[in-house]
């Protein structure tokens, strides 16, 4: 469990029994659900930086939880936290040059992927989670992905399940609130060198961006930072190849290296 995250509960459990509230009354006292408090504390939600500002005016301290939230960002995210932060989203667009991404991986490319960085002890948690987590992309107002060409060469799996892949995408991208575009390896002129990139929009809160990585990652809702985000994303989706040619490589793609499976 992220060690950070670890520090935020303990610290809210803390403040909360020093003075002998209850959750309900913090709860009311910060304008959030009592369910939401207990969230927080058993470290099974994220806190958000609204949350963390209301405990420090709650508490009344001088922006120590704030502080704590700028910690918490640059620690380990895990799966169940992303899955939350994704749940109720209205609008995400990613950049992705390692892996297909989670929300749009095959049962057997989702193994093959996992099986390279989690331990077996925790990989059919990981699995469960990952499923769990597609089924928001059918509810998406929007949902925009782009797909370094890396993407598509790089075998995880055997070439039967590559291919299961690539239809698969092919499917999504047919989808009419999903866009796939795909990064050839030529185009280079954008800022997606610096990694995987997401940022997801939601009806009544601030958007996130973050990135999720093996071993660490960040996410954060400040506003300039998902501007900024944002602006990076637009760069690379505009340097990418527009999107009936993105369909158009992926099927060349599987029809040239993996279509005598059919």
């Amino acid at each position: 469990m992220n060690s950070a995250l670890a520090t935020f509960a303990g610290q809210v459990t803390a403040h909360r029994e020093q003075r002998k509230w209850s959750k309900a009354q913090l709860a009311t006292r910060m304008g959030f659900d009592a369910s939401y408090i207990a969230h927080v504390e058993n470290m099974t939600k994220p806190p958000t930086l609204a949350f963390a500002c209301k405990c420090d005016e709650a508490f009344c301290l001088p922006g120590t939880f704030a502080a704590l939230h700028k910690i918490l960002e640059l620690g380990e995210q895990d799966s169940a936290t992303v899955a939350d932060v994704e749940a109720d989203a209205l609008a995400m667009t990613i950049w992705e040059s390692r892996v297909v991404p989670g929300l749009l991986q095959t049962p057997g490319y989702m193994r093959a992927a996992l099986s390279t960085t989690v331990p077996p002890s925790k990989l059919e948690r990981e699995l469960t989670i990952r499923q769990q987590r597609q089924k928001i992309v059918g509810s998406l107002v929007s949902g925009w992905f782009i797909l370094s060409e890396a993407v598509l060469r790089l075998v995880y799996g055997d070439d039967a399940v590559m291919r299961d892949q690539l239809l698969a995408l092919e499917a999504t991208a047919a989808m009419p609130n999903i866009s796939v575009q795909i990064m050839p390896f030529r185009n280079t002129r954008h800022t997606g060198g610096d990694g995987p990139l997401s940022v997801i929009e939601y009806r009544d809160k601030p958007a996130v961006w973050f990135t999720e990585g093996r071993t660490s990652g960040r996410m954060s809702e400040d506003r300039t930072e998902v501007l900024q985000a944002q602006y990076a994303l637009s760069t690379i989706r505009a340097a990418a190849l527009p999107v009936h040619e993105s369909i158009a490589f992926i099927q060349h793609m599987r029809e040239t290296h993996y279509e005598q499976l059919a």
